[in-house]
């Protein structure tokens, strides 16, 4: 990690806090104060004291996939908890894949926040040149209605896949996908390599930790070319290492004391049962932006600073002063002795 990347992630905390405080809730609440308490009730607290007063958080995070966290007592992490062992697939698309042999098949799909339909031209063009060259079928999320000119033989459109069923099918071979966390955990869960075209948000670190962790090969979409794309598909497939550190990972994801699920309904209801669960939370939530970083205290001690330079700066004046002041009075007398 370069000292670039460190500094920036320092800085992130803060200012997005600061956003939020000055910015993005003021904004929120104008627009859908309105909505909420529509829907529920003229009673309800304004959306900033709402915020503060958070009784618990279910967090989407685990460490296999994000990095590890310290947690506050109210946060609990159910990553994968809407993670589900894969099904039967459609005829269609069992026939489909049974075609492809001993090869197998890959999937492609750049998530619900993506349309591969909106991609541009060149862009679609360079992925079917990429797909022709492989021996493996191509599962392809493709929102668009009716069917794409020149598509290749290998190639399958769909406008909604059963994803989760398809990457637990054991013929698949590789993931190719935008990197959303969903998408990582359930990679991680049905235990499938991965090849991440990273587009925005929190994409990029994603396809970063799983890069870093093993089990994929991440590619910058601005720099993307056929020869890139078509090498790296074909390291995770054939390379056992990617495929032997997502199941490293899926044993890890798999051993916990209980189930994401049975973990979210606990603490639901340990809120309930507690009233709120008050004793859990942090203190620091009754603090502002100043007081929660200490901007006052910083600003005491930068006064301090100053001031403690600047009396250096004034005795140093004063001691030369006195120098300066002393050799010249001995010059002087020397000067007076000789006349004499």
């Amino acid at each position: 990690m370069t000292a670039f990347v460190r500094f920036m992630g320092c800085q992130n905390g803060p200012v997005l806090d600061t956003y939020g405080v000055f910015g993005n809730l003021p904004q929120v609440r104008w627009m859908i104060q309105d909505v909420i308490r529509k829907h529920f009730g003229n009673d309800v607290p304004p959306i900033y004291e709402l915020s503060r007063n958070v009784s618990f958080i279910l967090q989407n995070g685990h460490a296999t996939v994000t990095y590890p966290r310290p947690y506050l007592p109210n946060v609990a992490e159910i990553a994968c908890i809407h993670c589900k062992k894969a099904k039967s697939l459609p005829d269609d698309l069992e026939d489909f894949i049974r075609g492809s042999g001993d090869a197998g098949f890959i999937y492609f799909s750049m998530g619900s926040s993506v349309k591969a339909a909106n991609m541009p031209i060149y862009l679609r063009r360079m992925l079917m040149v990429v797909f022709r060259k492989l021996p493996q079928r191509v599962l392809w999320k493709y929102e668009a209605v009716g069917d794409m000119p020149d598509l290749p033989s290998n190639v399958k459109l769909g406008r909604w896949l059963p994803q989760q069923d398809i990457l637990g099918h054991p013929k698949l071979r590789a993931f190719v996908t935008h990197g959303g966390l969903l998408s990582m955990f359930e990679t991680i869960y049905h235990g499938v390599p991965i090849v991440s075209l990273p587009v925005f948000c929190d994409h990029d670190s994603n396809a970063a930790k799983a890069e870093y962790d093993g089990y994929a090969l991440k590619l910058d979409l601005s720099k993307l070319t056929a020869d890139k794309l078509l090498r790296a598909i074909k390291q995770v497939i054939h390379e056992t290492r990617y495929r032997e550190e997502v199941k490293k990972r899926q044993l890890l994801l798999m051993d916990q004391m209980e189930t994401p699920l049975e973990r979210a309904i606990f603490w639901t209801e340990y809120v309930l049962r507690h009233r709120g669960a008050k004793h859990l939370q942090s203190p620091a939530r009754n603090l502002g932006v100043i007081q929660y970083y200490l901007i006052d205290v910083i600003l005491v001690l930068l006064c301090a600073v100053i001031i403690f330079c600047y009396l250096c700066k004034l005795c140093w004046k004063l001691l030369i002063y006195y120098f300066v002041r002393g050799s010249i009075a001995t010059i002087r007398c020397r000067k007076n002795i000789k006349i004499d």
